[in-house]
C-alpha cells in the first residue's frame, strides 16, 4: 500500500513544469516563437505561475493559468517562488497566527487578574512606563540645554552654510567642466600625435 503511494508522490514531484514562476524580474516577454527578437505577445509580471510544456536552449514553451501557450526565456523561469509571492504568503500566515492567538487567549479569572496579570497586559504596562520615562528624560535633557522639547532643532552658526559660497558653487562647477574638456582634448591630441608618429615610422 505504501509503495504505490511513494511511487505516485515521486511521479508528481518529478513533473518538471508544475510549481514554476517568473523570477523577481519586473517583466518577462511572452512570445509566439522562441525568438527574443520578435515582438512579445504580452509581458508577464513577476510571480506569474506557469507550466513548462517543452524546453529548448534559451526558451521554454509554457502554459499560463488562462491556458494560453507561448515561449518565455529560460533565464526568467525559476522553481523558487519570487520574493513578492513569499512575502504575501508570509503576511497571510502571520495574520492568521495573530487571529488564532487572539482567539485562544483564556479569559482571566478574578483571582488570576489580582495576583498575576496576563503577559500581554503586563507588557503593555511596562511599555507605557518606559515611554513615560523616555519622555521625562527628553524633557530633562531639553531643560538642561534650554531648548523646547517639542520645537525642531535650530541650526547653529557652525552648521549654517556661508552665503558667499552660493554663487561660488556654479562657478566651481563650470571651471571643473571646462577643465575636464581641456584634459580630454589634451589626451586626444596626444594619442593622435602618437599614432601619427607610428604611422610615419612605418
Amino acid at each position: 500500500m505504501i509503495r504505490p503511494l511513494l511511487t505516485l508522490l515521486l511521479l508528481l514531484a518529478a513533473q518538471p513544469g508544475f510549481g514554476l514562476y517568473i523570477t523577481d524580474k519586473l517583466l518577462a516577454g511572452f512570445y509566439a516563437q522562441p525568438d527574443a527578437g520578435t515582438q512579445p505577445l504580452r509581458a508577464l509580471s513577476s510571480g506569474t505561475p506557469l507550466e513548462i510544456l517543452e524546453r529548448k536552449t534559451d526558451f521554454s514553451r509554457v502554459r499560463l493559468g488562462d491556458n494560453s501557450e507561448g515561449w518565455v526565456e529560460n533565464r526568467f523561469i525559476t522553481a523558487e517562488k519570487p520574493a513578492k509571492v513569499r512575502l504575501l504568503e508570509l503576511q497571510a500566515r502571520n495574520a492568521e497566527l495573530l487571529r488564532r492567538q487572539e482567539g485562544h487567549q483564556p479569559a482571566a479569572t478574578p483571582s488570576e487578574s489580582s495576583t498575576d496579570p496576563p503577559p500581554r497586559q503586563s507588557l503593555l504596562r511596562e511599555n507605557a512606563r518606559l515611554r513615560s520615562a523616555i519622555e521625562q528624560a527628553r524633557a530633562a535633557l531639553a531643560g538642561e540645554a534650554g531648548v523646547n522639547p517639542g520645537a525642531p532643532p535650530q541650526p547653529t552658526p557652525e552648521t549654517r552654510l556661508p552665503l558667499w559660497l552660493l554663487p561660488l558653487a556654479p562657478l566651481l562647477l563650470l571651471l571643473g567642466f571646462i577643465g575636464g574638456i581641456a584634459f580630454k582634448n589634451y589626451r586626444i591630441a596626444r594619442r593622435a600625435a602618437k599614432t601619427g608618429l607610428s604611422r610615419a615610422a612605418q
